[in-house]
């Protein structure tokens, strides 16, 4: 199911986010054009996910502007982004333990009213993730971590998102489970998804995405297409293990 056209998609200028009288994000600026995949790195504690709920609605910045699509829309709601087109997968998965897999992927529906079509979503989804086919009824919270970031990854996109922004998607996962979400984010990419991606697995993400940012301290301090990101010492030494 591809997931929307053509065209500049997501412009951040100039954010600046607070919590309470602590400052997160300074003035932070860049860019997503439709069907791109594009990743943000940085250190724990640098902003990274500051900028992705501040893009979602979950957080209110101070200043700057977000606009997606040609609109503003840096005053919305949550409820309001996903309407639009934008769609969170957040760190630390936050699936609803007490639901069944099914229910999980509804939830994630639960603006749409083409019923059919929802169906037919579920149908996709469980193709990205096998795993989760034969565990429609078991409940979100028995599932390892694994299946449950599958889970979570497979909700975001039940909204039918022209914008899919993951937030530490490989995180805390064994090997293969990391290669298992890798390979569905390129399937994604395939299909000309536009896709936001914050990850502490640098290399991995500057593998797959086309041009990435490099955020310190919340400020971006390098940007650029992500083969040259690879190879800048300054990324390597930081952030790709020398």
């Amino acid at each position: 199911m591809p997931i929307w056209g053509t065209g500049k998609m997501l412009q951040v200028t100039g954010l600046e986010v607070f919590y309470g009288n602590i400052q997160a994000l300074h003035g932070v600026s860049f860019r997503v054009a439709a069907g791109e995949t594009v990743t943000i790195i940085g250190s724990n504690g640098a902003g990274k996910s500051t900028t992705l709920m501040a893009i979602a609605g979950l957080l209110k910045p101070r200043k700057g502007q977000i606009k997606y699509c040609g609109r503003q829309v840096e005053k919305l709601s949550a409820y309001q982004t996903v309407r639009l087109g934008i769609s969170l997968c957040p760190e630390g998965r936050r699936i609803f333990a007490s639901l069944s897999v099914h229910e999980n992927l509804t939830m994630g529906a639960v603006q749409r009213r083409d019923r059919k079509a929802v169906r037919a979503d579920i149908d996709w989804v469980l193709s990205l993730f096998p795993d989760l086919k034969s565990r429609l009824e078991q409940s979100g919270g028995t599932l390892s971590g694994g299946q449950q970031q599958m889970l979570a990854i497979g909700r975001a996109l039940m909204s039918r998102p022209k914008l899919l922004i993951l937030d530490e998607p490989s995180l805390g996962l064994a090997p293969v489970l990391v290669n298992q979400i890798f390979n569905v984010i390129a399937a994604l990419k395939n299909e000309n998804t536009t896709v936001l991606l914050v990850e502490q697995n640098a290399r991995r993400a500057l593998e797959i995405a086309d041009r990435g940012y490099v955020i310190e301290t919340g400020r971006i301090t390098l940007e650029g297409p992500s083969a040259a990101l690879k190879n800048n010492e300054r990324v390597k030494n930081a952030y790709l293990g020398g």
